[in-house]
């Protein structure tokens, strides 16, 4: 278990690095002016998060402390990898890059999928989430998630964001699509629908089952990622729009066993 919380801790750099395609342009951005602040932004935030990360490993070592006052661990959470409609998951950071989740449970040979995801198939309310059994847990095939900072068999507390947003993938037809495969499994196949025939909305954000104040009308919505057929949800994005205007305090967010949004969807036809 040692060994499995120093390779968490220093492989963190490599996977931070590769995280930033996930977060993308926004609709008033160039994708060359963003890949040249991520890049900027990743050697520093990198270094950081390692740092933070091996530091924590390292003490936990030390000490061997226990984690008696957190849920989770690999027995309370169990990947659910198919969908009958459209896989929606909860992408987030902290502001040191861990409690990483950057990719949907269906998305076929996903390394970076960690959460617990909602099965959209029609009109109604969805509710996902990132737990502390399933961001520390241990894939048969993806391995153990390296952007985390373990306390024995559990991930240390979040705090602050620089990533939260909700991709619901397959959504979107957008222009720039061009794929032929099927869109629930392949971003670059366009969907069914235009984001402006869709009505979401967040309905409640939930940190260890705390209600979490946010602006709803600050909150960004629709095809904010023009290459590829996810909709968005945009609660905060340090590369987005609602970095200049967050819809919550992203410094003061901090939780230990859970992060979960609750949203709401119209104008689906399944």
């Amino acid at each position: 278990m040692k060994a499995k919380k120093i390779l968490a801790a220093v492989t963190a750099l490599s996977l931070t690095t590769v995280v930033f395609a996930s977060c993308g342009d926004t609709a008033d951005s160039s994708s060359t002016a963003a890949a040249t602040t991520t890049t900027a932004a990743t050697t520093t935030t990198a270094a950081t998060t390692t740092t933070a990360a091996a530091e924590s490993a390292a003490d936990s070592a030390a000490t061997d402390s226990s984690a008696d006052a957190k849920t989770g661990g690999d027995s309370d959470y169990t990947p659910v990898k198919t969908f009958e409609g459209y896989d929606a998951f909860l992408m987030f950071g902290d502001s040191q890059w861990l409690w990483g989740n950057w990719q949907g449970q269906g998305e076929p040979d996903a390394t970076q999928a960690f959460g617990v995801d909602a099965d959209v198939t029609g009109d109604g309310e969805y509710t996902v989430s990132i737990t502390n059994a399933s961001i520390s847990y241990d894939d048969p095939d993806e391995g153990i998630n390296p952007q985390i900072a373990l306390d024995g068999d559990y991930a240390v507390g979040a705090e602050g964001t620089v990533v939260f947003c909700v991709d619901i993938v397959g959504l979107l037809n957008g222009d720039k699509l061009k794929g032929t495969g099927d869109p629930k499994t392949d971003k670059e196949t366009p969907g069914k629908y235009n984001a402006d025939d869709l009505k979401v909305e967040v309905k409640s954000i939930k940190a260890d089952g705390k209600e979490v104040a946010f602006d709803g009308a600050k909150i960004k919505y629709g095809n904010i990622e023009d290459n590829n057929n996810c909709y968005r949800i945009e609660i905060y994005n340090d590369y987005g729009d609602t970095a200049k205007d967050s819809p919550i305090d992203k410094d003061g967010l901090a939780f230990e066993d859970s992060l979960e949004v609750t949203f709401s969807i119209e104008g689906l036809s399944e």
